[in-house]
């Protein structure tokens, strides 16, 4: 892949958990037709999405089944990739030449 293919994937780094497992599933839910990668290591998951990766409250809350904050996402988040933009609804991730 060239490294103007790797820029266009975006998303989360998230340390192993709850909030990690949900990601991975929801990544799928909130962002239908997108390629998706999902790469495990010893003490995180990366979350990729090619363009723009979308992770809402709703869909999280759905997966955890529970309720749900962005700042349960952003306490478990060392980094991610892409320019970032939260509402009290959604966190965007945005590919950095969109």
């Amino acid at each position: 892949m060239s490294e103007v293919d790797q820029d266009d994937f975006v998303g989360p780094i998230i340390g192993l958990g709850e909030i990690a497992d949900a990601a991975m599933e929801a990544v799928y839910i909130d962002n239908p037709g997108r390629e998706v990668k999902i790469e495990q290591n010893s003490g995180y998951v990366r979350v990729q999405v090619k363009g723009e990766c979308v992770l809402t409250v709703d869909t999280m809350s759905d997966v955890l089944g529970r309720q749900f904050r962005m700042g349960d996402l952003e306490g478990s988040m060392p980094g991610f990739a892409g320019f970032i933009r939260t509402s009290d609804e959604a966190i965007r991730f945005i590919a950095s030449n969109k």
